[in-house]
């Protein structure tokens, strides 16, 4: 049954303050809410404001909302929140690392970076030589956010370091990939990599506290080329951490056949004991 909504506001400029709201009917307005949305819509210079025509759901209304409060939040405006829509609206705090921020605290689940997408996917296993970086859609310490304007020689910027990688999977490394972290996992660029240069030690290091005296910067071979195999744009189908992933082969190195023929063998080994064991 599709659920018709309405969208509503009480502004105030003068107090700099606004509530967004969504109700399945108009009456939803004057209904009880939050103390800090009452005393607003209560206050003098509030304006209540309603959409014309409904949403033709609950879902298309609670994405407007929080665009709304993004924009909202954009212009100076103290956007209220009810706390039991936080859940519906917002990406809970330790996962924010993600999407548009809102008053620097919290994530819409509707607005994420302009990047570019195509068809396709990337299968962790279907990778070789391969070493993934996650890239936060931020801003870090001056260099740019994951937006799909930005040049192969940007993202690389981002993607090359720095970056703690285990010493004896270097030399096995020939690509760089870098996904941007959230829901959707998209490769913003993949890069050749020759890992017979030298693998730069981040600035300072010497002055840093562990583990970060340890990080290095990724040789890239080529910034601007940063579709090596086609793979930007694509889904990457893979866990994603806070530091490097590697591909398979390097993870695994020359055991990953060794593990997957042991594994088979081990499997059929286990099923034959259960069979003759259920026979006994």
């Amino acid at each position: 049954m599709v659920e018709r909504t309405w969208l509503y506001l009480y502004e105030n400029t003068k107090a700099k303050k606004i509530y967004i709201g969504i109700g399945k009917s108009m009456e939803r307005v004057f209904e009880r809410h939050n103390r800090q949305a009452e005393d607003l819509r209560d206050s003098s210079g509030t304006l209540i404001r309603q959409t014309v025509e409904p949403f033709s759901s609950r879902r298309d209304a609670l994405m407007a909302e929080a665009i709304a409060i993004h924009v909202a939040s954009l212009m100076g405006m103290k956007p209220i929140i009810d706390s039991e829509q936080q859940s519906e609206l917002f990406i809970p705090e330790e996962d924010s690392a993600t999407t548009t921020n809102i008053q620097g605290l919290k994530s819409t689940k509707f607005l994420e970076p302009a990047i570019y997408v195509k068809d396709g996917e990337v299968a962790h296993e279907d990778l070789s030589e391969t070493i993934i970086v996650p890239i936060s859609p931020k801003d870090i310490e001056g260099r740019p956010s994951a937006f799909g304007g930005n040049s192969g020689e940007f993202f690389a910027d981002r993607a090359r370091g720095y970056w703690n990688v285990a010493v004896q999977n270097r030399s096995k490394i020939r690509r760089l990939i870098a996904v941007l972290t959230g829901s959707r996992r998209i490769i913003l660029g993949s890069w050749d990599v020759d890992p017979e240069r030298e693998w730069t030690l981040i600035p300072n290091h010497e002055k840093r506290e562990s583990p970060y005296r340890t990080r290095v910067e990724i040789p890239i071979i080529n910034e601007s080329q940063d579709n090596v195999k086609d793979l930007k744009g694509k889904t990457y189908l893979g866990r994603l951490g806070q530091g490097v992933s590697y591909s398979a082969d390097i993870k695994y190195g020359s055991n990953i056949d060794e593990l997957s023929v042991n594994s088979e063998v081990g499997l059929s080994l286990t099923r034959y004991g259960e069979g003759k064991g259920a026979d006994a």
